[in-house]
Parts: structure tokens; sequence; C-alpha cells
């Protein structure tokens, strides 16, 4: 019998020649626009970013270190800045470790071992890095009143032959006075106190 006309086998998809290397399946395309940030917007951003960055943390580096060195300053000695007329101020003052400044009447003084914040002009040096913070000699004193200085008395001293200086303020109470200053770096706190003990014989 003859092959029955019409009657079809089921479809059968096409047969690739082996050199055909196409996928079978299409790539995706590109993303549709509007999703994400583009390649320009992210440089963009990543350098403002790093910018900010540039700028921010010195300056918050910065900021710090003034605030520790505002909090690490030790308080000057108890009570508040005096006034103190020249002829108060005349007499012996000791320091904690029995240093004493005699203050005379004629504007001059004399000093034994006595602590404070000096300076050698020749030299430029001072006291707290390298120079020494304890004197002893003659020469010539000096007060006066500084709105700089808080309105508190500010007594000054010349070591004889005039090189070496210092400066002292008046603090405390009429009743109990205090002469003081920082030696070298306020953030060292070490303090010069000298307080009262005897009127100019």
């Amino acid at each position: 019998m003859g092959r029955v006309s019409g009657a079809e086998g089921p479809a059968t998809p096409s047969q690739r020649p082996p050199w055909d290397l196409r996928p079978s399946r299409p790539l995706p395309g590109p993303p549709p626009p509007g999703r994400g940030l583009s390649n320009r917007a992210a440089v963009a951003l990543g350098l403002s970013v790093g910018a900010a960055l540039v700028v921010l943390v010195p300056l918050g580096l910065f900021v710090l270190v003034l605030l520790l060195r505002f909090v690490n300053v030790p308080p000057a000695p108890d009570g508040p800045p005096l006034v103190l007329a020249h002829s108060r101020l005349q007499g012996t003052w000791q320091d904690d470790d029995g240093g004493r400044l005699v203050l005379a009447a004629d504007g001059t003084f004399s000093a034994t071992d006595v602590c404070g914040d000096y300076t050698d002009a020749a030299t430029g040096d001072s006291s707290g890095f390298g120079f020494p913070s304890t004197m002893s000699g003659t020469g010539i004193w000096e007060s006066g009143t500084y709105a700089s200085r808080d309105d508190a008395t500010e007594v000054s001293t010349e070591f004889a032959p005039g090189r070496v200086s210092g400066r002292l303020e008046a603090r405390g109470t009429p009743g109990s006075p205090l002469l003081w200053t920082y030696i070298g770096d306020p953030d060292d706190g070490d303090l010069c106190v000298l307080r009262k003990v005897g009127t100019e014989p």
C-alpha cells in the first residue's frame, strides 16, 4: 500500500549545524533607564564623600585637641583675682618648698630659691623649657593692674644685671593673699604659689 496523503508526524525543532555558536537563548538587554546610579553619578558621589572626609576629619581632630587642652589646663589657686596696693605687696612671700621672695618698699627685692616662671632675655630660654624654675639673687620689682590679666595686680621682677625676669599675679582675699603663676606650659600643671608670711621689717 502507498503512504496515506496528509498524514504527518509531530514537528521537531530544526537541527543547528555544529559551527553555529550563537547562544540558544537571547542575551538580556541593557537595564531600563532610571534605575540606580550612572557611572558618572557614582564617581561624583564618591569624590564628594572623599572631599568631605578630607576636610572634616582634620577639622574634627583640631577641635578635639583644643578641647583637650582646655580641659587639661590645671585650675588656678583658690580665690578670685585680687588687686593689692604697692604697700600690701611689701614683705616676705614664701613658696611651698621654702623659697623666699622679699619685696622692699624702695622697689628692690631679694630672692632665695624662689619658684617662678622666668625668662632669660639674652637667650630667650624660659622655665619649663630647660631654664631653671627657681632663682636666687637681687634686683628690682614693680607692680601694676592690667585688664588683660583679669584686673589682678601683677608683680614683675628683674634680677640684676637685668637679664632674667619673672611675673606673678595676685589672687585670693585681702586677708589671705597669694602670688602665683604657671611654670612653663600650663598643660604641664606646674604651679608656683607664694603666700605672704611676714611684713617688711
